[in-house]
C-alpha cells in the first residue's frame, strides 16, 4: 500500500462548512511547530515541510485564501492557493496580520476554558493579537473534526493491520510467559517486553513507546513501564498486565491500542473476577 500523497485542503468544503457554521473564517497558525493540526490540515507534515517562523493561513467564508509568510521561508506555503503576504520583523508581521483580518468570527486552534486541551494549540498572546484587530475568536474544533480527523479508507485499512498485528503480539507474550511457567523457568517483566519490541518490529509497527508489562502490584500503576533496574519477575499466581499501542509506519497510519490482563495460575481469584 503506497503512503498518501500531501493532503492539500479542499478550500471550497471547508468555505462550505464555514457558512453553515456562520463563521467568517478559518485562521490556521504554527510557530515551530506549535500547531500540528494546523501543520496537518495544511499538508506541511507530509511534504516534510520544515517551518522555523510564524506563518498564518486564513480561509475565508467567500473569497480568495490569504497566507502570511517570514521572507526566509516565503515558499512554505506556495503549495496552497491564494494571495501571500511577506513579512521580516514584528512590525511588517502586525501590519500584514491586519490586512488579512477584518473583523468577524475566526475559528482558531482554540477552546474555551481549555475544555478540549488535544484542540487547544494556539497560544494566549496569539489569541489576543487576533482579538486585538476586531475579530471574534471561536473554536475551530468542529471543523477539525470534519476535516483533519475524520479517517478515509486508507486509513481505516492500516488501523486494521496494526490492530491485528498488536493482538499476535499480545498473544505470544501470554504464551512466553505460559511457557516459562510450565517450564519453571524465570521470567521478568523487562525480558518479556524487549520481547515484544522486536515483535513489533517483525510486524512492521512503530511507537512512541515500549509495550507496558506490569504484574502483581505494578499492574495498578497507569504510568508504569519496566526497565532493566525496576523489573520485577513474574510469578505464579500473579495478575499481569499487557498494554500496547502502535501503528504502520505510513503517512496515513492511525494508532491502534489494546490492554489485556492475564493471571498466571490454575484459575482466576474471585476478588479479581468479581
Amino acid at each position: 500500500m503506497q503512503p498518501r500523497l500531501a493532503m492539500l485542503i479542499d478550500v471550497s468544503a471547508v468555505q462550505e462548512a464555514l457558512r453553515e457554521e456562520g463563521i467568517d473564517g478559518w485562521l490556521l497558525y504554527d510557530f515551530h511547530g506549535s500547531n500540528p493540526i494546523a501543520r496537518t490540515v495544511a499538508g506541511l507534515d507530509d511534504r516534510g515541510g520544515l517551518t522555523t517562523r510564524r506563518w498564518y493561513y486564513l480561509i475565508p467564508a467567500a473569497g480568495e485564501p490569504q497566507a502570511l509568510v517570514h521572507r526566509i521561508e516565503r515558499n512554505v506555503l506556495d503549495h496552497l492557493p491564494g494571495r501571500r503576504r511577506v513579512y521580516a520583523g514584528r512590525e511588517q508581521l502586525e501590519a500584514g496580520l491586519a490586512g488579512m483580518i477584518g473583523g468577524g468570527r475566526l475559528a482558531m486552534e482554540y477552546s474555551p476554558g481549555g475544555a478540549i486541551p488535544y484542540v487547544s494549540r494556539v497560544d494566549a498572546g496569539t489569541v489576543d493579537a487576533v482579538r486585538r484587530l476586531g475579530a471574534t475568536v471561536v473554536s475551530s474544533g468542529d471543523l477539525v473534526q470534519r476535516f483533519e480527523a475524520v479517517w478515509d479508507e486508507q486509513a481505516l485499512a492500516l488501523h486494521r493491520e496494526a490492530s491485528a498485528a498488536l493482538y499476535r503480539i499480545k498473544d505470544r507474550a501470554f504464551a512466553l510467559i505460559a511457557a516459562r511457567m510450565k517450564a519453571d523457568a524465570p521470567v521478568g517483566e523487562f525480558e518479556v517486553q524487549q520481547a515484544m519490541c522486536a515483535w513489533f518490529e517483525e510486524e512492521g509497527l512503530v511507537s512512541d513507546s515500549a509495550p507496558v508489562v506490569a504484574a502483581q502490584e505494578n499492574s495498578g500503576n497507569p504510568h508504569y513501564l519496566p526497565t532493566a533496574a525496576s523489573s520485577r519477575a513474574i510469578g505464579r499466581d500473579e495478575v499481569v498486565l499487557l498494554d500496547l499501542w502502535g501503528k504502520r509506519n505510513a503517512a496515513a497510519a492511525v494508532f491502534a491500542d489494546i490492554t489485556w490482563v492475564g493471571y498466571t495460575g490454575a484459575s482466576v481469584p474471585e476478588r479479581y473476577v468479581s
